[in-house]
């Protein structure tokens, strides 16, 4: 299958690894809630489970394997959408798959996916906290051995990156093509900087004045270490340009800075906020499932924009919206963690 990416520039398709995992591309719908409101529905990524982890993993996993490697070790939430994903894809493909957890608040959206994890055979290792599951990632001895990937949290390296620069000239592939007008907006939710880099880069490249603007669900911090912050994204779109500049792709004018906005965060991750239930309870009524941790709090972003703004916006749906109920009750219980037990009741 031809990618938008490799369309455009098709010099990176002989030096730029890539397996054909999701279903793309993705469609785009009117949102019947504003002549103006529109979504990308990247919950439809994969027809076992959608979200925008699948994206990245096209990428991700096919230079794991041309590198020749056995393991995926990566670290997220106990409620992580990336460990999901990750752990099913690995499955698919024969690679195994270790994913280092900390604590986030309790719903049956992190219960299930704490089932799924262990369903689709991850190693779960449970650490507790933040500080404790990052030390374990990189401190581990498994570093020193060459058959394991360490991937970032979320998928967010660089081939993680170009799996939303690809996304940016799908959408762009669909404009011109009449299925949306370029919007003025898109906005997302922002945990690790991927999502948000990867179409701020390709929404240039693809020539669209549309300003990508990142809703922050993540901590801004670890510790003194910048980890959901405008430096952070940054940082990990310099490595991505400097990636495609090595390989003949350049911006026509000075590379665009992300844009993010902390003001949707709340308390701490993964717990509620009231514009995010409004804006949860609001699109369930268009048929558009949310949760608590990433979505729901983009999404208020996402009406308080249309409110204050004249111009089209899109909301970029990174939530699966696939059925899970059959693989959660076929999580069997054998070998589970015991410390994670406890959360699942």
């Amino acid at each position: 299958m031809s990618l938008p990416l490799f369309d455009y520039y098709p010099v990176l398709k002989s030096c730029i690894p890539h397996l054909v995992l999701a279903n793309l591309p993705t469609p785009v719908e009117r949102l019947n809630i504003g002549e103006q409101a529109w979504i990308k529905r990247d919950d439809m990524t994969h027809n076992e489970y959608g979200g925008n982890k699948i994206r990245k993993l096209e990428f991700i996993l096919a230079q794991a394997i041309l590198q020749n490697k056995k393991r995926i070790i990566s670290f997220g939430a106990i409620g992580t959408n990336h460990g999901v994903a990750t752990s099913m894809l690995c499955q698919q493909k024969g690679l195994a798959c270790t994913v280092y957890l900390f604590d986030q608040p309790t719903s049956k959206i992190v219960q299930q996916n704490l089932r799924l994890m262990h369903h689709y055979g991850a190693d779960l290792v449970y650490c507790g906290s933040l500080v404790s599951a990052i030390s374990h990632y990189y401190l581990s001895v498994a570093r020193l051995n060459q058959d394991n990937y360490f991937l970032f949290a979320g998928g967010s390296n660089i081939a993680g990156t170009l799996g939303f620069v690809n996304a940016a000239f799908e959408l762009k592939q669909q404009i011109d093509k009449g299925e949306l007008p370029e919007p003025d907006v898109i906005i997302c939710p922002v945990g690790s900087s991927a999502t948000l880099g990867g179409l701020t880069i390709g929404c240039q490249l693809a020539g669209m004045k549309t300003m990508v603007k990142g809703i922050r669900v993540a901590p801004a911090y670890l510790g003194p270490f910048p980890a959901c912050t405008s430096s952070s994204v940054l940082s990990l779109m310099r490595k991505t340009q400097r990636y495609l500049e090595k390989r003949g792709v350049h911006a026509s004018d000075e590379w665009n800075r992300p844009t993010l906005n902390d003001e949707y965060y709340g308390e701490g991750y993964g717990i509620a906020t009231s514009g995010g239930e409004q804006a949860q309870a609001s699109m369930l009524r268009h048929g558009i499932e949310l949760e608590q941790t990433y979505t729901a709090k983009a999404a208020a972003a996402f009406y308080d924009t249309l409110r204050d703004h004249q111009g089209d916006c899109l909301y970029w749906h990174t939530f699966n919206s696939q059925n899970m109920k059959k693989q959660t009750a076929q999580a069997s219980m054998e070998n589970f963690p015991q410390e994670l037990r406890e959360l699942l009741r």
